[in-house]
């Protein structure tokens, strides 16, 4: 019997599943998630945006893969009563050299297919009376919200109608080119596996044999969310980024039920699942992630050293709300807000060049697939990744 194994329970997997099950290529797939329950991780700790493409350099998978995915999943909430908020992106600038970065930002969503303006910031106030910007903007339409627990929920009762097979609290230990192993010693055989792990791919990769210059650099997410529903933004309100990070900076983000959230921060942590300071700690990777930390931090690779100097400070409601507020017109300290649910940016980092992977990474090793750096737009470009994979699959048995 063909069957296909998947590991990982998160948005990423789920999608694979699905779109693998409708193509009727295996007599059995399964999902394995080392948690009690499917997409306990990055799936529902993001910040529920979808994006719309226009971050990434012309050349990579995030490109390549964001713009499509935007108008998939748009197109999937709309069609299954997903939680929605069509509000949109501005995307505003404080000085003259951000103005440089947000053209360079226009022309890469231009290449990329992205539908995306940039205008004068005389007509702002039309877009939202609250933002303000240095000379021009962005404005992105498509840059909408939806609700992750909702999405989540419609997936899994997707690939139950699939047929698809479920294996939850088990965790991979050891594995070869015919089977995995669990942690409790049960063999699982498989005609070809996919590793869609998330902030642990790059651990399994390790476990079935991938050899690479990657080591994992995680960073947390702190978001501020307001106490009660606020209609005084009408969009998004983001700065322009560090290009040479894969960080968007503070901003601000309207929720698919009309919350507003602040954040996140790019805090460095030890593990991928460390949310708190001596939650999810484990110590079978941090000290690979330490070593990592302490060459960055004296040599400032990529600027990690300021980095981290500079995002210490969030650790304060204060000042990640000074920091929005650089956005805006408005007075955000009038806003109640309570700390919300932290995410983790798995991030990996090349120790070889010292630099961190900007884009998503597929290495394919006999009948593997491995899914690595599946970092932020992962969730806009799901159902997206989940066709790319799908055709490689049928690729490998044709």
């Amino acid at each position: 019997m063909q069957r296909l194994v998947i590991v990982g329970g998160g948005i990423v997997g789920i999608t694979i599943a699905i779109e693998i099950a409708k193509k009727n290529l295996f007599k059995e797939i399964l999902l394995i998630e080392k948690e009690k329950s499917l997409g306990s991780h990055a799936t529902v700790r993001n910040s529920g945006v979808i994006h719309a493409g226009f971050y990434y350099t012309e050349s990579s998978k995030k490109a390549e893969f964001c713009s499509k995915a935007n108008n998939l999943l748009r197109n999937y909430c709309v069609e299954n009563n997903i939680t929605i908020n069509k509000c949109g992106k501005v995307v505003v600038t404080k000085n003259e050299k951000e103005e440089e970065t947000l053209e360079l930002l226009y022309k890469r969503g231009v290449n990329n297919g992205v539908k995306l303006e940039i205008i004068d910031k005389k007509f702002i106030f039309d877009y939202d009376e609250y933002a303000k910007s240095y000379r021009n903007f962005l404005w992105s339409p498509n840059t909408w919200s939806a609700s992750p627990k909702e999405l989540l929920n419609k997936l899994i009762s997707e690939s139950e109608s699939l047929g698809i097979k479920v294996l939850t609290n088990t965790r991979i230990s050891d594995g070869t080119n015919e089977e995995i192993i669990d942690n409790k010693n049960n063999k699982i055989k498989y005609d070809f596996l996919i590793n869609a792990a998330g902030g642990y791919a790059l651990e399994l990769s390790k476990k079935l044999g991938i050899v690479s210059d990657y080591s994992l650099l995680p960073f947390k997410g702190l978001y501020l969310k307001s106490k009660k529903i606020s209609k005084i933004f009408k969009r998004h309100i983001y700065p322009v980024p560090n290009i040479n990070q894969p960080f968007l900076g503070i901003h601000t983000t309207l929720t698919s039920d009309n919350f507003l959230k602040l954040g996140p921060t790019a805090i460095p942590v030890l593990s991928p699942e460390n949310y708190k300071i001596f939650d999810g700690l484990d110590f079978g990777i941090s000290t690979q992630i330490i070593k990592s930390q302490i060459d960055c931090f004296f040599n400032n690779n990529f600027g990690y050293r300021d980095l981290a100097f500079r995002e210490i400070k969030y650790l304060l409601k204060s000042n990640i709300i000074k920091e929005a507020n650089k956005l805006t017109n408005f007075d955000l300290n009038q806003i109640e807000f309570d700390w919300y649910t932290p995410g983790i940016r798995a991030q990996l980092y090349d120790f070889k060049n010292k630099t961190l992977e900007m884009d998503f990474k597929m290495i394919e090793k006999d009948k593997q697939l491995h899914i690595l750096n599946s970092i932020s737009p992962a969730w806009t470009c799901s159902f997206m990744t989940a066709r790319y994979i799908s055709d490689k699959v049928i690729t490998f048995f044709n």
